[in-house]
């Protein structure tokens, strides 16, 4: 089994009062031979440590979880006597570990002594030595490639075990300083999987912090540029779903299984970072992953993330709706990647909302064509939609795509939901237009730019654009490729009509003709920064992320 390099382990000065479980009665296992080892104990005071549990076992042994529980041979449990001694014969020659517990409590009381030693055929005095408080590890594993198995730490030589709880943690309180190993294993049925070793360092009334990683053999670095991003030096901007790009210069996708799916990401710290893969084409050695970055800070260049990859027992652990959290303002996210010969719903809504489209017209496989982010859906700019259902939003919003029109001699629906919202390109005006739309006492209250605003934004065929358009109760404002191109303020009102469903890609006689990429809905006002971070992130060549191997 491969055991990886140590992770970086931080010291955290706490003071731990802790107490073991009930004295355990003197016991020896073994071949009889002449002998043994022997020690006196002491408090750091100076007085007896009588009555404390001793154990000696192997310096091999582990304690396996109850199902895997084989008879320990070469063992020792005993107490103390009221001159703090110990002694226990007849142990067959090796390496061994002797843990000393005192469970009393009160002033001076209490704490643990660890003794590692040889043992031949003689009988070895370790003399006299004092009790120290106790230490503990406090550990944070990798779960996510687990499935439905479960994660046990043990410590070599001494008679712990512990299950990592579902959050991914476990604690050791009641440690005797000095130098452990510690195990993660997987099992409890049948077998255990040994995971990871690592090797701790504990001292006297401190908590060592261990960030364990699961099997993974190789890792590298994601670094984002954020001054580049123009995200000023005393902004932030939070929960951002970053692409990742990976290609034949950067990765070796043969070290990873075919879909990506033993990668993971995780904060500089060991935080798991939610992903999801949206590409993964390891024949043609190109992958997109978007990562969650919890905060993106203004005017750094060198902040980054972890990503680990190599193990080949790994489960697939891509989640859509976990980048694109519901809680964190994605009302709709479409990557328009399926294909539209699969039916009603086969175009995915990657939130947890599943505004999933279904193709109109006759839109088929062959629709599905090379895109901005991985692969895209073409529209034939005569009959093809996406129905996405009735969302409905309330407040402010924020909705975008990548476009590139094919043909702009007509109107073309890009994004649109009569008396509520659309983003869409005039073929009378020469330019982008954006409307909102809310009902106020059975009337409708109308929004858009352009038609008083005077400002024209003309688009190029065979071009691609990002258009991010946002409403926040006042303003309409309109991005192209990151930049503010107009805002407005101007009220209109139009008759009651009925509303209708969500449509990406047109309506009636304004249908798009040409490629349309990553549709996305949010229910609030996304600031100029999160908008110029999406396009510079987003298109080839980006000078936002960057992947290294370490």
């Amino acid at each position: 089994m491969r055991r990886l390099r140590t992770p970086f382990l931080t010291l955290l000065a706490l003071g731990i009062a802790c107490s073991l479980g009930d004295r355990i009665a003197g016991s020896k296992g073994g071949s009889e031979t002449t002998n043994g080892v022997t020690a006196c104990i002491h408090h750091l005071d100076g007085t007896p440590a009588a009555g404390s549990v001793v154990r000696l076992r192997r310096a091999d042994y582990i304690r396996e979880p109850a199902a895997l529980f084989k008879t320990t041979l070469n063992s020792a449990d005993m107490i103390t006597d009221p001159q703090g001694r110990f002694s226990i014969a007849n142990i067959e020659p090796g390496d061994y570990c002797i843990e000393v517990n005192d469970t009393a409590t009160g002033e001076g009381r209490g704490g643990a002594l660890l003794f590692i030693c040889s043992l031949d055929t003689n009988t070895l005095d370790l003399g006299t030595d004092s009790l120290h408080p106790y230490a503990a590890i406090a550990g944070i594993v990798d779960t996510e490639d687990v499935g439905g198995g479960e994660l046990f730490v043990q410590l070599r030589g001494l008679e712990r075990l512990v299950k990592v709880n579902p959050a991914g943690t476990f604690v050791f309180y009641d440690l005797p300083a000095g130098e452990l190993e510690v195990r993660i294993v997987e099992g409890g049925s049948t077998s255990a999987t040994e995971r990871e070793i690592v090797n701790v360092t504990t001292s006297p009334g401190d908590t060592v912090v261990v960030r364990v990683s699961g099997t993974f053999a190789y890792s590298g670095s994601v670094y984002f540029n954020a001054s580049a991003a123009g995200i000023p030096v005393s902004g932030t901007i939070v929960d951002f779903p970053l692409l990742v790009r990976l290609d034949a210069s950067t990765f070796d996708f043969s070290q990873a299984l075919p879909g990506g799916e033993d990668v993971r990401f995780t904060k500089s710290d060991g935080t798991s970072l939610p992903f999801e893969i949206e590409q993964w084409d390891a024949e043609a050695q190109n992958a997109a992953v978007w990562v969650v970055i919890d905060t993106v800070y203004g005017n750094t260049a060198d902040q980054h993330i972890i990503m680990k990859w190599g193990d080949s027992a790994a489960v697939d652990r891509s989640n859509g709706a976990a980048v694109f959290d519901t809680a964190r303002g994605f009302a709709g996210v479409w990557h328009l990647n399926e294909d539209p010969a699969s039916g009603a719903g086969a175009v995915k809504d990657r939130t947890f909302n599943g505004f999933n489209g279904t193709p109109n017209g006759s839109m088929t496989s062959n629709s599905v064509v090379a895109g901005m982010i991985g692969e895209a859906l073409r529209f034939d700019g005569v009959d093809d939609y996406i129905a996405a259902g009735r969302l409905n939003l309330i407040g402010n919003y924020t909705m975008s795509l990548w476009i590139n029109a094919a043909d702009l001699a007509t109107a073309r629906r890009f994004i649109w939901k009569e008396y509520s919202y659309t983003l869409w390109y005039d073929a009378i005006a020469g330019g982008i237009r954006v409307e909102h739309f809310a009902f106020e006492d059975s009337v409708v209250v109308w929004r858009g730019i352009y038609q008083d605003s005077g400002t024209i934004i003309s688009l190029n065929t065979s071009t691609w654009y990002h258009l991010a358009a946002t409403y926040d109760g006042d303003r309409i404002r309109l991005y192209i490729n990151g930049e503010p191109a107009d805002s407005t303020g101007t009220i209109g009102i139009y008759p009651v009509s009925s509303k209708q469903s969500l449509s990406l890609g047109g309506r009636a006689d304004e249908y798009v003709k040409g490629v349309m990429d990553e549709v996305r809905i949010e229910n609030r006002a996304r600031p100029a920064e999160w908008i110029r971070l999406c396009y510079l992130s987003q298109r080839p060549g980006g000078i936002v992320a960057e992947f290294r191997r370490q």
